[in-house]
């Protein structure tokens, strides 16, 4: 049987990617780094890292391989054209000003949450995340808020597909425990995490609704130590709430 030429090309680009993947989580690797990490025979890996260099998407200094800046160009470019972040950014910069803390923009995309940009107040010492990164959905304050606002079907489609692992003791796990959980945030509008991704911090976070269309939600996050009583449950509920609640009618005003 002669070998399908589609099944080749989706290995080939499959293997690319891979590639990108291996020298991003190695923050830089050599070919023999690499090599133990695919599947492929170190001169066909060092053909895609050549091509991969020519095309501009890494770059090699000495022996070590590194994603390259045109990836940055990439990324900049959706999240301009496939976010709200323009109209949102001002929003972060309100909140984090306001209490001191760091705030999150995250959008949906592949059935996790996606941090998108953020901005961190004055009581900020270290992020815990970065822009790009991605999270599942039922863990965080963010998700839980983007998974009680979207379509059923999506919803259980994204179940389906991830399950509900595990990160910490306080993690959902229980389909209809969280289910109960994405009624109450769809009656109240605010969403809590509470260690549920990382023990150590609390977050609370607000869809973002656009012309009935959920594009993504606004969280902010702290260690549980700031987090707590009714400064965690009441005050800045009130904060993120209020300041989606202005943005969302700035959209209907343009």
């Amino acid at each position: 049987m002669k070998n399908n030429p589609q099944s080749r090309s989706i290995k080939s680009a499959e293997r690319t990617f891979d590639i990108l993947e291996i020298v991003h989580q190695h923050d830089g690797a050599t070919l023999t780094e690499i090599s133990q990490e695919i599947d492929l025979a170190r001169s066909t890996l060092h053909d895609y890292l050549k091509t991969h260099v020519n095309a501009g998407y890494l770059v090699k200094e000495g022996k070590q391989y590194y994603v390259s800046l045109r990836l940055l160009e990439l990324g900049q470019q959706a999240k301009i054209t496939r976010t709200a972040w323009e109209q949102v950014k001002p929003v972060l910069r309100e909140i984090g000003n306001e209490t001191g803390e760091h705030v999150w923009f995250v959008v949906e995309e592949h059935g996790k949450g996606v941090y998108v940009d953020n901005y961190a107040g004055e009581h900020v010492i270290s992020l815990f995340n970065t822009p790009g990164v991605r999270h599942h959905l039922h863990c965080t304050a963010a998700g839980k808020s983007i998974l009680a606002h979207l379509p059923e079907q999506r919803v259980a489609d994204i179940l389906e597909s991830y399950g509900l692992p595990e990160f910490t003791d306080q993690t959902i796990t229980n389909e209809s425990a969280l289910r109960d959980q994405l009624a109450e945030i769809r009656e109240t509008g605010v969403a809590f995490a509470d260690g549920e991704w990382n023990e150590g911090l609390r977050a609370v976070a607000c869809p973002v609704i656009r012309d009935d269309e959920l594009i993504g939600a606004i969280t902010l996050g702290a260690p549980s130590k700031r987090l707590s009583g009714s400064y965690y449950r009441d005050e800045i509920p009130s904060i993120v709430s209020g300041a989606v609640n202005r943005l969302e009618l700035s959209f209907t005003k343009r």
